[in-house]
């Protein structure tokens, strides 16, 4: 018998140890999740996730209406998910496993070769393309005797499709341009495609956190634009000098990849145009078109011209008496300051953000040209541009 119960003792043994170890695991992971939530529950909220470049989720707060209705537990999930300890290390930890198992997309944003986050280009809607056309020829009959001109910008996803993911959806942005100016009447119509394409191999034209073109694009782009004005370009230098190696863009806020990180760089002329910017809705004015102070914040890029505005009226010292109405979007802030030279008053208006009258403003400020610059994914996409401007 004494045999019998120590060869029972020692087959019982292991799974004594096996339970003793799971109870160990699941008390260990039961502690963490316990302070993690009480760290998350007893910290201090954020207001604002530098790394997600938005406003966090506060803590919400409890009514009968808004319990009976579910929103009170809608949105404590949010406040939750927003607030949770250690959020941006978590995000970021996701991230790379899911790239590391193969994932190419996050948020809407294509995880590309060599460290390229691609923003989804915009499908080509009929309907809509042929307002926005509408809206351009409508101002352009209205003004015979202004010279316009149009310069679509092709996007990261157009000219680096070899950095594009495996079997990503894309579209065909040159075909895009194309179908869109076959459909614009008495205005010149800029191709900004083929010097971009022309210099895809040799030159750092994209951003690879960031939606926009950098400096070296858009001095490609402005070159081309200025050959179409006829400005001469003869008399004044460009300078091209870094601002900021810390830039994180909107494609890395939105994938969850916040460590890498790009360099901004401005061109500027020589020799120096002062300007003085006039912002009508902000009742503000500034003796320069570019703002320092946002590089000390996450929307680095909005260095140039301090960001998205309605609109913008820049004075300059240029010798020179056109006045030129810019009709844009972010893509064109950098090129601005290129244009200053030209032109003794630039009128910027941003479609997105303006309620004005765009032909009151184009009596009012005496315009002697008119360019749209866009990108052309916001060009085929952005509704305002007949919504208002109509």
């Amino acid at each position: 018998m004494s045999k019998i119960k120590i060869i029972f003792q020692k087959t019982k043994s292991p799974r004594r140890e096996e339970r003793r170890n799971l109870v160990i695991s699941s008390l260990a992971v039961t502690a963490v999740i316990l302070i993690i939530s009480l760290l998350t529950l007893f910290g201090a909220d954020r207001e604002f996730s530098e790394n997600e470049n938005r406003y966090l989720a506060q803590k919400p707060s409890a009514s009968p209406s808004s319990v009976a209705d579910g929103r009170f537990m809608e949105d404590s999930e949010k406040y939750l998910s927003d607030q949770f300890f250690s959020r941006d290390i978590m995000v970021q930890a996701r991230t790379s496993i899911d790239i590391f198992l193969g994932k190419k997309e996050e948020n809407g944003v294509y995880i590309g070769k060599e460290g390229f986050l691609f923003e989804k280009p915009s499908a080509y809607d009929e309907e809509r393309v042929s307002k926005t056309a509408g809206v351009i020829n409508s101002i352009c009959e209205k003004h015979p005797k202004i010279k316009s001109y149009i310069a679509a910008a092709p996007n990261s996803s157009e000219i680096l499709k070899a950095f594009l993911p495996l079997n990503a959806p894309d579209e065909n942005q040159s075909e895009q341009i194309k179908k869109l100016y076959s459909k614009l009447r008495g205005i010149t119509k800029i191709d900004l495609f083929s010097p971009l394409n022309a210099q895809k191999e040799k030159e750092e034209l994209y951003y690879r956190t960031d939606h926009h073109w950098t400096a070296k694009a858009a001095k490609l782009a402005f070159d081309t634009i200025a050959g179409s004005m006829k400005l001469d370009l003869s008399k004044t230098k460009y300078r091209t000098i870094a601002v900021t190696n810390s830039f994180q863009g909107t494609m890395a806020s939105s994938s969850g990849l916040f460590s890498a990180k790009d360099t901004i760089f401005i061109t500027v002329p020589e020799p120096e145009i002062k300007c003085v910017a006039s912002y009508p809705d902000e009742k503000k004015k500034r003796p320069s078109i570019f703002d320092s102070s946002k590089l000390k914040t996450n929307s680095k890029y909005e260095v140039f011209l301090g960001g998205n505005f309605s609109e913008i009226i820049i004075d300059t010292t240029a010798k020179s008496d056109r006045t030129l109405l810019l009709i844009k979007d972010s893509y064109a802030n950098c090129v601005v300051p290129m244009l200053t030279p030209y032109f003794k008053r630039i009128a910027v208006i941003d479609p997105r953000y303006y309620v004005g009258n765009i032909n009151e403003t184009i009596s009012k400020e005496n315009v002697t040209d008119i360019l749209w610059l866009y990108n052309t994914n916001t060009l085929l996409s952005d509704t305002s541009i007949f919504d208002k401007l109509a």
